[in-house]
């Protein structure tokens, strides 16, 4: 008899024919049972939702998947659109969901890349049309630094390297505009720059990695945070470790 356990969690969002991507709708499912599969799964909703396709992101095994969905529909209730659809503003929702995932020790499912051409096409266009808002984003906080940081442009967003603290400012861009910041190679000092930042009323979470985040930032504001921590941070309170 096949196992009639859902074992598996995903995250889909929908691909317009048209050749429109940025739909901010992202479905929670779970599949699994028996002989199905995330492949099975991915082509039935592309075929039932024409002309709009249907892309796996994200995927999770779980012990239980039935119950963990019906908990994650419940929290992101407010969210729901209609059924398993819930409206993702800021494109987050893999990264919202990701730490919980962590956390209940499911076993995160590599995506296979077996898109149609047209799909790829569009992935290829999105891709491009975030890197140019990363380069737009960095300019703004750039024109706006008290002193020049050395920079780059990463999938997230832009990276700012300062010499003099030895930290590293890492910009996850969003689509609304409030980004989050990250400070890189802070491991082990993560309480000094949570009570600078603190100082200042920003609300302070640790990655698991030790580092400090700080979320919903405007560009203007992670101009001017990274120009009063590059002035007012004491740098011999860095620690070396990068993470």
């Amino acid at each position: 008899m096949a196992n009639s356990m859902q074992t598996i969690l995903y995250i889909m969002r929908h691909i317009d024919i048209g050749g429109y991507i940025d739909i901010p709708y992202k479905k929670i499912g779970i599949t699994g049972a028996g002989n199905a599969t995330l492949s099975t799964r991915l082509q039935q909703i592309s075929n039932t939702k024409s002309p709009i396709k249907a892309q796996c992101i994200a995927a999770w095994k779980v012990n239980d998947a039935k119950k963990l969905e019906n908990a994650l529909h419940t929290v992101l209730s407010n969210e729901r659109v209609e059924g398993e659809w819930f409206y993702d503003k800021d494109d987050d929702l893999v990264d919202r969901m990701a730490p919980l995932l962590e956390l209940l020790n499911a076993e995160k499912i590599e995506i296979e890349d077996n898109a149609d051409s047209y799909t790829r096409n569009i992935i290829q266009k999105e891709n491009s049309s975030k890197h140019q808002f990363g380069k737009m984003v960095l300019g703004e906080i750039s024109e706006k630094l008290i002193a020049p940081l050395r920079t780059s442009i990463r999938v997230a967003g832009p990276t700012f390297f300062s010499d003099r603290t030895s930290l590293t400012y890492y910009v996850n861009i969003r689509k609304s505009g409030n980004h989050n910041l990250n400070f890189g190679r802070s491991k082990g000092r993560y309480e000094e720059i949570e009570i600078f930042l603190q100082e200042q009323g920003f609300d302070v979470e640790q990655h698991e990695r030790g580092y400090a985040m700080l979320h919903g930032l405007t560009s203007n504001t992670i101009a001017e945070l990274i120009n009063s921590t590059e002035t007012n941070f004491d740098n011999n309170q860095i620690s070396q470790n990068i993470i």
